[in-house]
């Protein structure tokens, strides 16, 4: 704590554990600073605003705080601030009235740090590529435990446009009642890509997880209204088979039985979870097209999806694997969009080009390794006859 003649106090506290912020209880303070934001949870963040209060009208309250990306708050500090609007803009909370603001900051803001300390570049770019992104990047996009690092919406996000009517379209649905409901709508081009160009979240406004308690009847009628075009097929989660108990003990009609009286039929989806997750990953890898002398002239996603589909793209890039089970997401989140996609990439899986094989000796293979290595130099700063001998 330190002590100013004026009788102003600065005083240093700590939030190791979630309780700890109940020190603080009864306390007043004009000022209120985090260092490293995401470290603490968004309940400790929000409990020291009851905190913050004043009786000298000449004291405005501040609440102030830096952070990398990354840790346990990294979700709630990017729809808190980084999300919210654009960088450096103010945004009011229409709700509270109060205001924030997102200024990043990167290493060359820093002019200072890098001339003092020329190796401090070369030591972030040996970080791992999560942290590298993170720290040297600034990009939000990618957390630790992140599902799909891949997924970027600036190579996998289009602006919505007039779907070709010769592409093969079809929906998915993954039923929800308590919690959210997820139908999409899918197109597929002639080069077997994959658009999802409509969606449907069935989720409270505002509350996230909360689902709307919509009937099979109601979300059947929403679908027809909603389906401006003729699917060729709809797949939904196997479990909408089973039949629904009712109070009395007896077993009622299915999800699927009760919305296909409103002429809404499914079929039933793969559901198998870990060839599911590799099929999305497949999806979401990026191809490239290389000419003759091995430069990358093309990439293209085999998964587009339109930018106004804002709830696919808000709870897709949040997913975060199961810390017992890294082979599957963690179904304690908000993955509802991620199982409905799912199901759409088991439905239309992405079949592996085959690969000639060039014998190794011939011209050709030659040819190609040593087009490999002048790449392979080129990225590394090593001489060609050393990338050559390290590449197969």
């Amino acid at each position: 704590r330190w002590h100013f003649p004026s009788g102003a106090t600065i005083q240093i506290g700590h939030m190791q554990h979630e309780n700890d912020k109940y020190n603080y209880q009864g306390k007043q303070y004009h000022f209120v600073g985090f260092d490293e934001l995401t470290q603490f949870t968004e309940s400790q963040y929000l409990y020291l605003f009851s905190r913050a209060r004043t009786v000298d009208a000449d004291l405005p309250i501040r609440f102030r705080s830096t952070t990398n990306p990354g840790g346990v708050g990294h979700i709630f500090c990017k729809n808190r601030f980084v999300d919210i609007a654009p960088w450096g803009e103010t945004y009011v909370d229409p709700s509270t009235g109060l205001s924030r603001a997102f200024v990043p900051g990167r290493w060359t803001d820093n002019p200072a740090l890098v001339n003092n300390d020329p190796e401090y570049i070369r030591r972030l770019m040996a970080l791992p590529e999560i942290e590298r992104l993170r720290l040297m990047d600034g990009i939000w996009d990618a957390f630790e435990g992140q599902a799909f690092t891949e997924l970027s919406q600036r190579v996998h996000g289009c602006e919505p446009f007039q779907v070709p009517p010769e592409w093969e379209k079809f929906c998915a649905m993954d039923w929800g009642f308590a919690k959210p409901f997820s139908v999409q709508w899918f197109a597929v081009d002639f080069d077997g890509t994959l658009w999802l160009y409509r969606e449907w979240y069935g989720c409270k406004d505002g509350e996230a997880d909360k689902g709307l308690r919509m009937t099979p009847t109601d979300v059947a009628r929403g679908i027809w209204e909603r389906e401006k075009e003729r699917v060729k097929f709809r797949v939904a989660d196997p479990a909408c088979w089973s039949a629904t108990p009712r109070k009395d003990g007896t077993m009622g009609p299915s999800i699927v039985e009760d919305m296909g009286k409103e002429g809404i039929h499914f079929i039933k989806a793969d559901n198998n979870r870990i060839l599911g997750k590799l099929q999305v990953h497949s999806r979401f890898r990026i191809e490239t097209e290389e000419n003759e002398e091995g430069e990358v002239t093309k990439e293209y996603p085999r998964f587009v999806a339109f930018n106004d589909c804002k709830e696919w793209w808000r709870t897709m890039t949040q997913l975060r694997l199961d810390v017992k089970n890294p082979e599957d997401v963690d179904t304690n989140q908000e993955d509802h969009h991620y199982d409905c996609t799912r199901y759409a990439c088991m439905a239309r899986p992405l079949i592996p080009k085959r690969v000639e094989r060039v014998p190794s000796g011939t011209f050709q293979a030659e040819r190609a390794r040593m087009i490999k290595a002048r790449k392979y130099a080129q990225r590394h700063g090593i001489s060609l006859q050393e990338a050559y001998s390290r590449v197969r």
